[in-house]
């Protein structure tokens, strides 16, 4: 899943290429990724709205539109926005042709310029098309259809965001606010630190890098921490988003920026995934467990299960 620095990410990439554009109008060519409202009334409060702004929550991206209105994308596992310039078409097809094909690929998309430099394979299972004014298309990709769009009033938004916590690179998240939120939980830190409610848009790679930043391993009770394993922990987690960010993501799977490229920030983690590899720190084989069904990572050296 997009966790908070290729969200970020991408947030950043849309501020600068589409605020100031107008939404012609859309196309959804699978109905259950409009979350709010039904499909009819999106589709015709979609229409020539502008883009206003690009902001992100958690792991929402939120685009502010004209109208008093707030357009979330929430990708979830597989989801991914990817913008088109003009001279695209598109093909619907296949919805004749092969109904079941066409609830799994969605609509083909070609254009006559060879060097455009879009890969046709990133075209796949888009699930809503958004028609800019100018020709360019902002399309929603996600194979595996989890992902949701939801267009609110905009003085709905804590409705339509509700149940996030503190966002990690606001200033906010203070070492005090983190102490705060562990406090009497008894529940593995690891598992704390996904509970959306406690930390917005942190996930299972940052959590496994904040934790190996702070020297903390992944099943300690969250209360169980001092305080200054919570200083630290915040450094991590600052430091572990703020890197994603600047490496533009981590993909290892279905994640691509607004222009079809995966990030660079795999090649610069310390413990996710690299299970049975030397820690960088001491040396000690890299492990693997499960915590709350996540697969977790942690040096047993430098992470040891062990608290005063």
């Amino acid at each position: 899943m997009p966790e908070l620095p290729e969200v970020e990410y991408t947030a950043r990439q849309l501020r600068t290429a589409i605020v100031g554009a107008t939404i012609r109008d859309a196309q959804v060519f699978w109905e259950r990724t409009i979350g709010h409202p039904d499909v009819s009334d999106f589709l015709a409060e979609i229409m020539e709205r502008s883009v206003l702004g690009v902001r992100r929550r958690g792991k929402y991206l939120v685009l502010d539109l004209s109208g008093e209105l707030i357009l979330t994308i929430h990708r979830r596992m597989t989801g991914n926005l990817l913008l088109l310039p003009p001279g695209w078409e598109i093909d619907t097809s296949l919805r004749e042709r092969d109904a079941a094909a066409w609830n799994t690929r969605g609509p083909a998309f070609y254009s006559a310029d060879e060097s455009d430099g879009v890969d046709p394979v990133e075209l796949r299972y888009c699930r809503v098309c958004f028609n800019l004014l100018d020709g360019r298309t902002l399309l929603y990709t996600d194979p595996r259809k989890f992902g949701r769009i939801e267009l609110w009033p905009r003085e709905r938004e804590r409705e339509a965001l509700a149940g996030m916590g503190v966002e990690p690179l606001g200033d906010e998240f203070t070492v005090e606010a983190l102490a705060r939120s562990l406090a009497g939980r008894k529940g593995a830190i690891k598992q704390v630190l996904l509970d959306q409610a406690v930390i917005a848009g942190l996930g299972n790679i940052y959590a496994d890098e904040a934790l190996y930043y702070a020297c903390i391993h992944p099943l300690r009770p969250a209360r169980s921490l001092s305080a200054d394993e919570v200083r630290l922990l915040r450094e991590g987690v600052v430091a572990a988003l703020t890197l994603g960010i600047e490496h533009g993501g981590t993909s290892f799977s279905e994640y691509r920026d607004l222009w079809g490229e995966g990030g660079d920030n795999y090649n610069h983690v310390r413990v996710y995934q690299q299970n049975g590899k030397p820690c960088a720190r001491c040396g000690m084989l890299i492990e693997r467990i499960v915590v709350g069904q996540r697969g977790t990572h942690f040096c047993p050296a430098c992470q040891k299960l062990t608290w005063e």
